[in-house]
């Protein structure tokens, strides 16, 4: 079978890995991001997709735009591809794409459609706290995640699953999934999503992982473990911004501390941690980096900027 793929971040790494170990898999070319400037010194970088086709020897193009890109469609129909195969390539594919392959354009899709459509469905989930997400391959038509669903499985999400466990979680069921479909491609019914039902995940942005202590414990940790990769959560001391890079729920509130005490207020101070109460309860951080500096344990945070209790963080 001739394929053509299109994806751009790891999780798309994970899934072109394993399709391309099948012998009944030619696939012919990879379609990915442009280069962009990455961190302060804005260094050009390349996708995660466009570094490993290389080193494996697949040809890899990256056009600057899909829409009225007349060379790239007939690229496209000169390499006559019996299917595309998109994982989070971060476009939508316009009509004179999506009718070029013989069978389609198949979508791995992280969630459960039509629920969570859009560009960050696995750090919407954890950030919903939700018990349940899956993987979806969907024929895409030219809708944002909207074309009929050929294979669905349930996965559950452990209570310490964060964006970098739940993703590898579900590449893992994704590529098995694609390579089933593949496989049965010419027998599967499509079966046309309920829209009624449908719900989104617009990308995230840098802003949303500035905590709020007024937000409930389980809000706070489950922003903590979707944001994890980017773009972290973070708050402010001393008029800086200060990253959490490692925290955890307090399960057993025995300090019954006064409701009186403000949101923020730092409770406890013990060899590991740094306690905070929050609206509901009490969060626990490990590991810190204030602005400027390295990321550093909670205790030598507490003697390098001579934190006490009673001490509020912004």
């Amino acid at each position: 079978m001739n394929i053509v793929f299109m994806g751009t971040p790891d999780f798309a790494v994970d899934i072109l890995q394993k399709l391309i170990q099948e012998s009944f898999v030619n696939l012919k070319l990879v379609v990915t991001q442009p280069d962009k400037p990455v961190g302060r010194k804005r260094i050009l970088t390349a996708p995660a997709v466009k570094e490993f086709a290389q080193k494996v020897g697949i040809e890899v193009v990256q056009p600057e735009k899909l829409k009225n890109n007349e060379e790239f469609f007939e690229f496209l129909k000169e390499i006559n591809p019996d299917t595309i195969v998109v994982v989070a390539y971060g476009k939508i594919l316009p009509k004179e794409v999506l009718e070029i392959p013989k069978f389609g354009c198949l979508n791995v899709h992280a969630s459960l459609l039509p629920e969570y459509r859009g560009a960050a469905p696995i750090q919407r989930v954890l950030m919903d706290g939700k018990e349940y997400t899956g993987i979806t391959i969907m024929k895409m038509d030219e809708g944002l995640d909207t074309g009929d669903i050929l294979l669905q499985e349930k996965v559950k999400i452990e209570n310490d699953d964060d964006i970098l466990t739940l993703s590898k979680k579900l590449s893992e069921i994704g590529s098995q999934l694609l390579i089933e479909v593949l496989k049965n491609i010419e027998s599967i019914n499509p079966v046309k999503q309920d829209h009624s039902r449908a719900t989104y995940a617009p990308p995230i942005k840098k802003e949303e992982g500035k905590i709020d202590w007024d937000m409930s414990a389980k809000e706070i940790y489950n922003r903590f473990r979707a944001l994890k990769i980017w773009p972290g959560i973070f708050t402010t001391f001393k008029e800086k911004l200060l990253k959490i890079h490692d925290m955890e729920l307090v399960q057993d509130n025995e300090n019954n501390i006064n409701s009186n005490v403000l949101n923020g207020t730092i409770v406890e101070i013990d060899d590991s941690s740094i306690i905070i109460k929050v609206r509901d309860g009490l969060i626990r951080l490990k590991l810190l980096q204030l602005e400027g500096g390295k990321k550093i344990g909670a205790r030598d945070f507490v003697n390098g900027y001579k934190i006490k209790r009673g001490d509020i963080l912004a």
